[in-house]
């Protein structure tokens, strides 16, 4: 860990937002209700316990109100990925799923292609999570996109680190969202040290263990630079790839009509809530690993795959010790496994988290 930086100066962004009507908007035209906090996905770190994407605080001890946020807020992902790998091995085995022609040799970690079991009404909510077109647009290849520095962390240097990262994702990304038909602007990205009013409410630095957040309300990501400098440093920039790869992950499921679908869904089945979100976030982590796979050899991080794979089941989720009846984002192990799914797959097709069996969604 290394000490927060006070940097405020200047105005917090990166990208400016893209002009496009607000999901919030969207949504209500299309008959679902807004549940608290669901237009931001967040993603936590720090305080000596796993991070998680999104933008959504996690749970406090003892306090009912933060408790209430994360059940009913759709919290953004948590990056994890330690001891999956060994979990893996019994797991794969037993999930009745099967790898795809895209799996590195050499890679030994988790690399399966979840497919759906049973057949849903055509068009109807559960249809569409569980055979959405975006499943289906295959890899995004190899992205020459070498990493800017991050030397000592100021938001100047993640303002040049992310600026450059962004412009991959969306030059990675925006083929395959072509594919499913998509005509959405590119995604804005907005890196702050100082407080922040967004269509998903209002943050401030260093909240809880917020690392970064998605916002449906302007398909705009947010990224708390102090917040990442007090969980990583800028030594570990894996996670700084993860966590952004992360967030996109969330904005290919709002484009690809995979969150319009799970807010439909929720609609006529609430008490699956949780069990939704960590699908949602889970997926969105195995995005991320679908894009880090088309940037490991310009990154480069080739040489330090141990390293990104300690990262993605480590820095990442919702602490074991956390009720299941309040995890939203998925436990370090689960977040390694999707994330290395996605990566050792190398095709969205890995990232069909609502056919995958609940042992791998804890």
């Amino acid at each position: 860990m290394s000490s927060p930086y006070g940097y405020g100066q200047g105005q917090p962004g990166v990208l400016p937002p893209p002009q496009a009507a607000p999901w919030p908007q969207q949504g209500r035209q299309q008959g679902y209700q807004q549940h608290p906090g669901q237009w931001a996905q967040p993603y936590y770190g720090g305080g000596g316990r796993p991070p998680q994407f999104g933008g959504i605080q996690p749970r406090r001890r003892g306090a009912s109100g933060c408790l209430k946020v994360l059940v009913f807020g759709f919290a953004a992902i948590a990056l994890v990925l330690v001891g999956i790998i060994v979990l893996a091995a019994s797991l794969v085995g037993k999930a009745g799923n099967t790898a795809g022609p895209g799996v590195r040799p050499e890679v030994t970690g988790p690399s399966i292609v979840p497919t759906a079991s049973t057949q849903r009404a055509k068009g109807s909510a559960e249809d569409v999570l569980l055979n959405d077109s975006i499943y289906g647009v295959g890899g995004i290849g190899e992205l020459d996109c070498p990493a800017e520095k991050l030397g000592n962390g100021s938001i100047a240097a993640q303002k040049r680190y992310y600026t450059k990262l962004f412009q991959c994702l969306n030059d990675g990304w925006r083929p395959l969202l072509e594919k499913v038909g998509s005509k959405e602007p590119d995604p804005g990205l907005v890196v702050f040290d100082k407080p922040v009013v967004t269509p998903c409410g209002s943050f401030k630095p260093k909240s809880g263990r917020v690392l970064a957040f998605y916002c449906y309300g302007n398909s705009v990501m947010y990224t708390d630079v102090l917040q990442m400098n007090d969980a990583f440093g800028p030594q570990q920039d894996l996670a700084y790839l993860m966590t952004i790869a992360h967030e996109y992950g969330h904005h290919v499921q709002g484009v690809s009509g995979l969150f319009r679908a799970r807010m439909l869904y929720l609609q006529d089945h609430p008490g699956e809530e949780l069990a939704s979100s960590r699908r949602n976030e889970l997926q969105a982590s195995c995005f991320a690993g679908v894009f880090s796979r088309a940037v490991e050899k310009s990154y480069p991080f080739t040489k330090r795959l141990k390293e990104f794979e300690w990262q993605s089941s480590h820095s990442f989720g919702d602490p074991d010790d956390l009720p299941e009846n309040h995890r939203t984002h998925g436990k370090a192990r689960s977040q390694g496994f999707w994330i290395m799914n996605g990566f050792n797959i190398g095709e969205t097709k890995a990232c069909n988290t609502y056919a995958a069996p609940d042992r791998l969604l804890q």
